[in-house]
């Protein structure tokens, strides 16, 4: 059964009982009032004195009420004391006289009025029998006998009737509009959640761009604020795993390039030896040097690969407070006396600047740094590498006067395997890892890395053709 259905059923029910409900004490209101009205009117009608007097001789005379009235309002009957009537005068107009109403036994008490039936069931009556005792002389005999006085409920039984007809009727018809009333309500308010499910169908079906529709200040309009976000969430979830598998698929592709140059280059000159091609001497030794180099290349990058699989993975290494500023001068002085063709200048401050992590690893972002600066820009290009605190943070900065990185490419240096020269020759650079391990290691870090021009504004450097370029790393300091 549907939702509709069952506020339908619900509200129509609900009404219902409300109207049942509602008629049933209305109808016991007036059954009340209008008993009530009988016994007032019975009591009345037995305080006349032609009642109190009366002496029944024979047949029982009625108590005129009102001379010219055909009607008697109500019965009397004369009882003897073993409960047999002897007289009667039955209620009703005189030639449609109501039946005679049946007679308790025992008798209520005087002054106590009870409803018992009449002898055919076809009326009931308000009785009560008279206070002292009568007498009945007939055929020179006296017996002691009780006048019962009865009150037909006719009025009363008609007026029920009609009020019982009318609650019947009322609750038909209450059943109808109830029944109409609310399937256009719940028909108006679910309108919101059809349309939501129909959204919620095309989304199933692909089109990633429905969103839900409903007001905003209400229970619909929440659940389809919550339903839009939920959905917006999927999709951005979706996005970002299509894009990280066109990444991957991407990585896999460069990093077969790399790896096919130096197999090919070692390759090759495994079969000129094979072939003879390489004679002892000299050119066996240019091939076995060759191979060697091109093996340290598949060494490195392998190595560089690995590097990045366990960053991903988070793994655990062993952290303790490092000086960056000790960290900088051993960099810089092993890269002065490896390549004293790059200048290479060291500014930190007298205080140490403690951070908390692997000092391995932060040792290896400041050398990759440096190599990168090395490797592209032209001999005697100087760098620079300053260490100094900002707040809670350290902040290292590699900058040099190169020719600088493009604006389209900056936003994808960190990516793994991306280079600027598309080329790939290996005069230009490595393998595209060197800034992506250094962005791994740095977020490994808690802290993040950055890229901009030396001189932000190119007309303020020395060389408005060589704007160069500054790594900035913010590292959390440590505790």
């Amino acid at each position: 059964m549907t939702i509709k259905v069952r506020l339908i059923a619900s509200m129509a029910l609900l009404l219902c009982i409300a109207a049942v409900a509602i008629g049933a004490i209305a109808i016991s209101a007036v059954t009340n009032s209008m008993t009530d009205r009988a016994d007032e009117q019975l009591r009345e009608y037995l305080e006349q004195p032609a009642v109190q007097t009366t002496v029944i001789i024979g047949e029982m005379e009625p108590v005129p009420t009102s001379p010219a009235s055909p009607y008697t309002p109500v019965a009397l009957l004369a009882v003897t004391e073993s409960g047999q009537v002897v007289g009667e005068f039955l209620a009703g107009y005189s030639t449609d006289r109501l039946a005679r109403p049946e007679v308790p036994d025992p008798l209520p008490t005087p002054g106590q009025i009870i409803t018992v039936p009449a002898a055919d069931k076809s009326v009931d009556y308000r009785l009560m029998s008279l206070a002292g005792t009568h007498t009945l002389s007939s055929n020179m005999h006296e017996e002691p006998l009780q006048l019962v006085a009865a009150y037909p409920l006719t009025e009363l039984a008609a007026i029920r009737n009609n009020l019982v007809t009318t609650m019947v009727t009322a609750v038909v018809l209450v059943l109808l509009a109830s029944a109409a009333a609310s399937w256009w309500i719940t028909r108006r308010g679910l309108q919101p959640v059809e349309a939501m499910i129909d959204t919620a169908a095309a989304i199933a079906d692909g089109d990633l761009k429905r969103r839900a529709d409903a007001p905003g200040h209400t229970e619909m309009g929440r659940l389809a604020t919550s339903l839009n976000r939920m959905v917006g969430t999927l999709v951005n979830t979706i996005g970002q795993r299509e894009a990280e598998q066109a990444k991957l698929r991407r990585f896999i592709a460069d990093a077969s390039h790399e790896l096919r140059t130096p197999l090919a280059t070692v390759s090759g000159y495994a079969e000129l030896y094979e072939s003879g091609g390489a004679q002892s001497g000299p050119e066996l030794d240019r091939a076995m040097s060759r191979i060697r180099v091109e093996n340290q290349r598949m060494a490195r990058l392998v190595d560089d690969l690995l590097l990045l699989a366990r960053l991903d993975e988070d793994a655990d290494d062993v952290w303790e407070p490092c000086d960056l500023g000790d960290l900088a001068r051993d960099v810089v002085e092993d890269a002065t006396a490896a390549h004293p063709e790059h200048p290479v200048t060291v500014s930190v401050p007298d205080d140490p600047v403690m951070v908390r992590g692997d000092g391995f690893r932060l040792r290896q972002v400041l050398g990759n740094l440096l190599n990168n600066a090395r490797q592209h820009t032209p001999e005697g290009t100087p760098a620079r590498l300053k260490v100094r605190h900002d707040g809670a943070e350290a902040v290292v900065t590699v900058s040099d006067d190169g020719p600088g990185i493009p604006l389209e490419h900056r936003r994808r240096v960190f990516e793994r395997l991306y280079r600027v020269d598309e080329s790939r020759s290996r005069a230009t650079g490595g393998a595209g890892l060197g800034l992506a391990i250094v962005e791994s290691i740095v977020s490994a870090h808690d802290g993040t890395v950055s890229l901009a021009d030396t001189y932000p504004d190119a007309r303020a450097s020395r060389s408005p053709e060589a704007p160069g370029t500054k790594v900035t790393i913010r590292l959390p300091l440590a505790r």
